[in-house]
């Protein structure tokens, strides 16, 4: 019993310890649950807070769907919930209420870090057989370094963290005593909880294997003929590793499956061409407050681990009691993470072979892991006793500290020398001097207690922390963009008000847009409405996700609605032609006051319409919105007419400066109505810039990019002058601006009415979008029916109990062929890949027993 309370006392301290840190932290910059503020920035307020409210929604309503129709136009929704959600500690969700969500988002973050803290000591413990004060002193270090100050913000990566010190030690078990069962559960485990950081600790399992193998290999004897002497073990790593992924197999496969239909698919080239991907200044890193939360999407890999085992690392390779193989085996496996990120090939391979779109270097945290290790190690040996090697590290470390805020100087000052523009590179130059402080202060207290014993560690675990804390606080400064919790609860509370009522009594599907500046105005931040329709609970369009359906983004980008990447679409650029389309009934805008304005057309409430068979030959123009628009149109009515109708250019000025280009046009439109300009690329999030007749234009959205915008409603040959910013220089200026010939596009929606699909119960797809039916009428000169829902094979329509074939139309939507008459129609959505990743978990499950049988019997 003594020994358990023994044991005990120093893993609870490995929990507890790294977690007050952070609520002090927390509490110094006054984030809940320890302040006013909330940390809904960045992906935790576009990306996680939609997609916890969405899972809450799931769990409340006792529903779990594979496809959402509140995602965008509907999606896949397995890479949500793999990608996202799979942490067991998201469940808690179902215990709070939606305006604690981002508290909660807090708690758990808080509570990660203590299990990453307990996961070390675990680790350390289990493979050096004893515990000590320096391995809590190591858990506050691994659970508070570089990576998770800045990158805790995604806090489905903390578990890869809490993972790899198990993984490892699997490894190890593996290696030394033939006990493969905790590495088939740690890396199956790994895979199932966020199977992008589990793909990482795949590569690492194999650098860390060889490293083993580095270290007890024979001088004699070569690193080949080492594997096939010991093959019992090199088979036992080899099924093992595989027998984890097929386990993991019934998420795995759907999920592959449903990420390659995305825009992460495709393959730059120029990402695998070989060059450095940082340059000394990272050396900084190594110091507290390099970077903070402004360069948490551009900065230095993330080294920070503290002073201790930063000089406990160079300790290890400069200590005469590390052994030659020692030695080389580590350099082995710091060289491979380290290498593997200096170099654009191997650093995206790392990255899924996807060069990071923000927060790089995700991989670093296997660094810090396995310096903590060899620091450890070296402490471990007695290398600490020796007060000449101690100097001389310490030195280097702080001589490599200065190194990089030298060359941060030089990295900054040539490229401006040349009028490039450059990222950020640290925080603030002075930090250097707490740095350096630490370093110092690091040596001191080694020196002391080697002079006055083991007491003077307590003082080394409190000036961790102290120094752990100190970079903590100061990652998360440099910005004004936290939010206030009490302002988010009531703007939320009151847009949950206003949207349920607005869209209560939904008996036809329609999708609507909503312009909540309330809601926007909670935040200190820009913020685009993206994820909203999983917050409010309405059909949608916006939408931003790394699992975004490539076909979303393809069938809606060319039509002249914003996309600023592959992973973000939204409604900011609609005309009713793609309403229609898209079955965009309500424009709601709630402003920062409260109050709504509401434009609703009940004619465009469709999940989609039977058209001319025309459909299938429709080809777009990048370049030319208005044209696709009318191509569109065109195809659908099986006529020539120009819906919208080209203006005439009379004049085009330009004024050209360093940063953009701004032009003032001036042309007379050639029909009475509204007159639309297709607005040329721009940098995002800027406040949007166009004046018409020397007025700005009234709107509260920001200049997301390229995208339709309203001029205003003007008459048949009356002069207008617009003026607008764009960073491109524009050659062409005919094709963008047009007017909209809005009675002859009512004369074909009224014609199409009766041709419209009407869904059955289209509330329940809110919370179950695999299954739904409707009734539609064809024609002759109708035959193909246009389903505004993302092309995915997973979907599969019976007509009255007949399969019906789909084929792609308009780039990215669904379609279908029906013969003449009505027609009912059954949707039932299959997760393409599950039932093969099931069959793969099966054989999986029995290669497990497989292993159990034949390795039995090899030790009989």
């Amino acid at each position: 019993m003594k020994k358990i309370l023994q044991a005990s006392k120093y893993y609870l301290a490995a929990f507890i310890l790294p977690m007050l840190v952070v609520v002090v932290t927390f509490g110094f910059r006054g984030i809940a649950p320890f302040g006013t503020n909330n940390i809904l920035v960045s992906d935790l307020g576009t990306q996680y807070l939609p997609f916890f409210e969405f899972l809450r929604s799931q769990l409340v309503n006792h529903t779990f769907s594979m496809y959402s129709f509140m995602l965008s136009l509907g999606d896949n929704a397995i890479p949500i919930y793999t990608y996202y959600l799979m942490s067991p500690l998201n469940l808690l969700v179902v215990f709070v209420k939606a305006t604690d969500v981002p508290v909660l988002m807090e708690t758990i973050i808080i509570l990660k870090i203590g299990l990453i803290g307990l996961s070390m000591s675990w680790f350390l413990k289990a493979k050096y057989q004893r515990q000590d004060l320096m391995q809590v002193v190591a858990a506050v270090a691994y659970g508070l370094c570089g990576f998770v100050a800045m990158y805790f913000y995604d806090f489905m990566w903390l578990e890869a963290l809490m993972m790899l010190p198990l993984v490892t030690l699997g490894i190890e078990r593996l290696f030394y005593k033939g006990k493969w069962g905790g590495y088939v559960a740690s890396l199956f485990l790994i895979i199932f909880l966020n199977y992008y950081m589990g793909y990482m600790i795949c590569i690492y399992s194999v650098i860390y294997f060889v490293y083993l193998v580095f270290l007890n290999r024979p001088a004699r004897l070569g690193f080949w003929k080492y594997l096939i002497e010991h093959k019992t073990m090199t088979i036992k790593y080899v099924t093992s590793s595989i027998i984890a992924a097929m386990l993991s197999g019934f998420m795995l496969i759907p999920t592959i499956i449903g990420m390659l239909s995305t825009g992460k698919s495709s393959i730059n080239p120029w990402d695998f061409v070989p060059k450095l991907r940082f340059l000394p200044s990272a050396f900084a890193s190594f110091g507290v407050g390099s970077t903070n939360f402004v360069e948490r999407l551009c900065h230095e890999p993330s080294f920070f681990i503290g002073s201790l085992f930063a000089i406990g690392l160079l300790i290890f390779w400069m200590s005469k009691r590390t052994n030659r193989r020692e030695r080389k085996a580590s350099f082995w496996l710091v060289g491979a993470i380290f290498f593997g990120m200096l170099i654009t090939t191997t650093d995206t391979m790392w990255h899924m072979f996807q060069m990071p779109a923000g927060f790089p270097f995700r991989e670093v945290y296997m660094l810090s892991f396995v310096m903590i290790m060899f620091g450890y190690q070296a402490w471990l040996n007695g290398s600490f006793k020796d007060n000449a090697v101690v100097i001389k590290a310490g030195l280097i470390l702080a001589g490599l500290i200065v190194i990089g805020y030298g060359s941060i100087i030089i990295e900054t000052m040539v490229p401006q020398r040349y009028y490039f523009q450059m990222s950020f590179y640290v925080a603030n130059y002075w930090h250097i001097i707490p740095a350096l402080l630490f370093v110092f202060a690091t040596i001191l207290v080694i020196l002391l207690a080697n002079r006055f014993g083991k007491r003077m560690w307590w003082l080394m675990l409190v000036l961790v922390c102290l120094e752990m804390g100190t970079n903590m606080w100061m990652a998360l400064g440099g910005t004004q963009e936290y939010g206030n919790q009490a302002k988010f609860r009531k703007a939320f509370n009151q847009s949950t008000k206003i949207i349920k009522k607005t869209t209560s009594g939904q008996k036809e599907f329609g999708r609507i847009k909503v312009n909540n500046e309330l809601y926007s105005q909670s935040f200190n931040t820009i913020y685009n409405q993206y994820n909203d329709s999983l917050l409010y609970d309405f059909f949608g369009v916006n939408s931003y996700t790394s699992s975004l359906n490539v076909h979303t983004h393809d069938a809606l980008a060319d039509l002249g609605l914003y996309s600023r990447n592959e992973r973000r679409i939204s409604s900011n650029g609609s005309t009713p032609v793609t309403d229609q389309l898209l079955g965009i009934n309500q424009k709601i805008r709630i402003e920062t006051d409260g109050k709504v304005g509401t434009i609703k057309n009940d004619d465009f409430t469709s999940l989609g319409y039977a058209v001319s068979k025309q459909i299938k030959h429709v080809k777009y123009d990048e370049n030319e919105i208005f044209k696709n628009l009318n191509t569109l149109a065109q195809k659908e009515s099986n006529t020539k007419t120009n819906y919208f109708v080209k203006s005439k250019i009379n004049d085009v000025a330009v004024d050209a400066n360093k940063d953009n280009y701004r032009y003032t046009v001036t042309l007379t439109p050639k029909i009475s109505g509204m007159q639309y300009m297709d607005l040329a690329t721009t940098s995002p999030n800027q406040e949007l810039d166009v004046t018409v007749n020397g007025k700005k234009l009234d709107t509260s959205y920001l200049q997301l990019g390229s995208e339709i915008i309203e001029l205003g409603d003007f008459e048949k040959g009356q002069q207008i002058k617009a003026s607008f910013t764009s960073d491109s220089r524009i050659l062409e200026m005919q094709p963008l601006f047009a007017g909209f010939n809005e009675s002859e596009f009512t004369k074909f929606v009224q014609a199409t009415k009766p041709y419209r699909l009407v869904v059955k119960q289209p509330e329940k797809l809110k919370y179950q979008g695999n299954h739904f039916s409707g009734t539609i009428t064809t024609t002759k000169a109708r035959p193909q029916v246009i389903i505004s829902i993302p092309y995915d094979k997973g979907w599969q329509i019976t007509d009255n109990g007949k399969p019906v074939q789909t084929y792609k139309v308009l780039k990215g939507l669904t379609g279908i062929k029906l013969a003449p008459g009505k027609h009912s129609l059954q949707f039932t959505y299959q997760t393409p890949g599950l039932k093969m990743g099931l069959e793969i978990t099966i054989f999986g499950m029995i290669g497990v027993l497989l292993q159990l049988i034949i390795f039995r019997r090899k030790r009989k």
